[in-house]
């Protein structure tokens, strides 16, 4: 792929999908896209193994594609068939000698335990499992074999001679795991996003891409994210936690890698806390930056450590600016911690005054559809929406906004939101983009933006919208019935904290169009209780004179003590 212009990148095209080998057309698009893209973070050596790459059999590149998208490092060729590639050992022999997989690699009782079925698993070692019961678990064989064979290593035909089949290594997987990284900015995406996904059925939004459309800017930050990325998986895979805080490397320069880096350290504190070492993981909450670390702090040190020092540093936090959510935490703790010292509370307890709704209503699976139902009629349609219309709204209405193109975020053609969606900076990196176009909402000119967005935009993937519920007679009641000013605070709210305030958002919505008004509705099944997010989003709606409520929900066949009406 080369620029189209100075600075420009034409985007990169999904193959024909009536080819059958469409999915190798596609990897090399996004080869070429990372060479292209990102050819100064690639070594020359990088650079020649792709070449060689290229060079190869379309068959064994086929192979090769398929076996990066599944799961796992190995392969049964009893398991690798495929129509469009045909004879496997041909297309398996170039791969094996370019050193793109290994044939038979030694392994543990484990790994060939996973690449078996249970009837192959018994029929293998029908001896050493002959003192099991024939209903056994595969588990159970399992736990035997490693109790016998401990850390041996051997060919896949070595454990199962009898067998016939071949296993195979994928050997260098470094390099695609590198590009794949280049090219998504992360790497919770995986190849089949783009390799797989028949684009045609999938619409991402138009973003113009340059030179600052990328994730790093150097090799080193490539190679610092994959270092975290490696730690991470150390951690979940139960390597003690001490090692792999010791294993960190140096805090990086990029604050989207020191972000990345403060989350693990997080992740890390919460292994230590459940291993029970709350020293070690009250300085670890401590160090990180993650949005919950204050709140764990300080839960860990109310159990540990219940001193006069512990409440002071806790309500000099209560002093500073922060987030709602961590507010409401930290105050629970200062009341519970002040109680214990026998100290005067700081903070009061604050008690709601949510306006409420009981129904009695046949049981069913449900709820909120079954209170939708109860409460709607042809005048006054009451529908489930949850979190879906003022997120649909404020996407259709803000849609150009989200997708400015700016630097960090968007590194490719493929992005349901912006990369920097949920940093700290992201609104304010776009005040003033923002500011505009909420300011539509005093003149009227909003209504025909999120209409006109609505039908342009219908399908495109974007992670504020639920497309099979945002449909235009919903967006037409909601634009007739929900005043511009409603609109105005819910989408400021949002933007005050994207990742926290994109959910909570009550469950119903009713209707009243002969009277351009509207209603918000929690429902809440027996057992049922509001959650914290919940409860701030009603509080802030009722603040400003919304019409919001609770319904408590029991079913008919309960007890009707107490039952009350609408």
């Amino acid at each position: 792929m080369r620029a189209t212009t100075a600075g420009e990148f034409a985007p990169p095209r999904g193959a024909d999908l009536d080819d059958p080998r469409y999915y190798l057309r596609n990897f090399h698009t996004l080869i070429d896209w990372v060479e292209a893209h990102h050819g100064e973070l690639l070594l020359d050596s990088e650079k020649v193994r792709l070449a060689a790459l290229r060079a190869l059999p379309e068959p064994s590149r086929c192979l090769l594609v398929r076996m990066v998208m599944r799961s796992g490092d190995l392969f049964r060729q009893s398991k690798l068939s495929y129509a469009e590639i045909g004879d496997i050992a041909a297309a398996q022999a170039p791969l094996i000698q370019e050193g793109w997989v290994e044939q038979d690699p030694s392994i543990g009782i484990a790994e060939f335990c996973s690449l078996v079925t249970r009837p192959e698993l018994s029929n293998a070692f029908q001896s050493e499992l002959a003192s099991l019961p024939a209903s056994a678990k595969k588990a159970d064989q399992s736990a035997l074999l490693a109790e016998r064979y401990g850390m041996a290593l051997k060919p896949f035909s070595h454990w199962w001679p009898e067998s016939g089949d071949r296993l195979f290594r994928l050997t260098d997987d470094s390099l695609l795991t590198r590009l794949r990284l280049l090219f998504f900015g992360n790497l919770s995406q995986d190849w089949s996003t783009f390799v797989l996904t028949e684009l045609g059925h999938h619409r991402y939004e138009a973003v113009d891409f340059s030179a600052d459309s990328r994730a790093f800017a150097a090799r080193d930050e490539v190679d610092h994210y994959l270092r975290l990325h490696a730690l991470r998986d150390a951690l979940e895979q139960e390597v003690a936690y001490s090692e792999i805080y010791n294993a960190l490397p140096s805090a990086p320069e990029n604050d989207w890698l020191q972000s990345r880096q403060s989350r693990l350290v997080f992740q890390i504190a919460r292994q230590a806390e459940r291993a029970g070492d709350t020293e070690f993981a009250a300085q670890l909450y401590a160090r990180s930056n993650h949005r919950e670390a204050l709140i764990r702090r300080f839960r860990v040190l109310e159990k540990t450590s219940p001193s006069g020092e512990t409440l002071r540093a806790l309500r000099e936090h209560l002093d500073g600016p922060l987030r709602p959510e961590t507010l409401e935490a930290l105050e629970r703790i200062e009341q519970r911690l002040a109680r214990k010292l026998g100290e005067k509370k700081k903070s009061a307890r604050k008690t709601d005054n949510l306006p409420r709704l009981d129904l009695t209503l046949p049981a069913s699976s449900y709820v909120e559809a079954a209170v939708a139902e109860h409460l709607g009629n042809d005048q006054a349609p009451c529908l489930h929406v949850e979190n879906s219309l003022i997120n649909g709204l404020f996407a259709l209405l803000c849609w150009d906004v989200l997708y400015a193109p700016l630097p960090g975020a968007f590194f490719h053609p493929f992005h349901a939101a912006p990369a920097d969606l949920n940093r700290p900076d992201f609104v304010e990196r776009r005040r003033d983009l923002f500011e505009a176009r909420l300011n539509t909402l005093n003149s009227g000119e909003y209504t025909n933006l999120i209409r006109k967005n609505l039908g342009a935009k219908w399908g495109t993937t974007n992670r504020f919208v639920h497309w099979g519920l945002l449909t235009e007679e919903l967006v037409d009641l909601a634009l007739s019935c929900i005043p511009a000013q409603d609109l105005d605070v819910c989408f400021r709210r949002l933007l005050e904290d994207i990742p926290a305030h994109r959910s909570g958002l009550p469950d119903l919505v009713q209707f009243f169009p002969a009277e351009r008004r509207y209603r918000l509705i929690e429902v809440k099944g027996p057992g049922d209780r509001l959650q914290d997010h919940q409860r701030r989003w009603l509080n802030f709606c009722l603040a400003r004179g919304m019409d919001v409520s609770v319904c408590y929900v029991r079913w008919s066949d309960q007890s009707l003590t107490g039952e009350g009406d609408i």
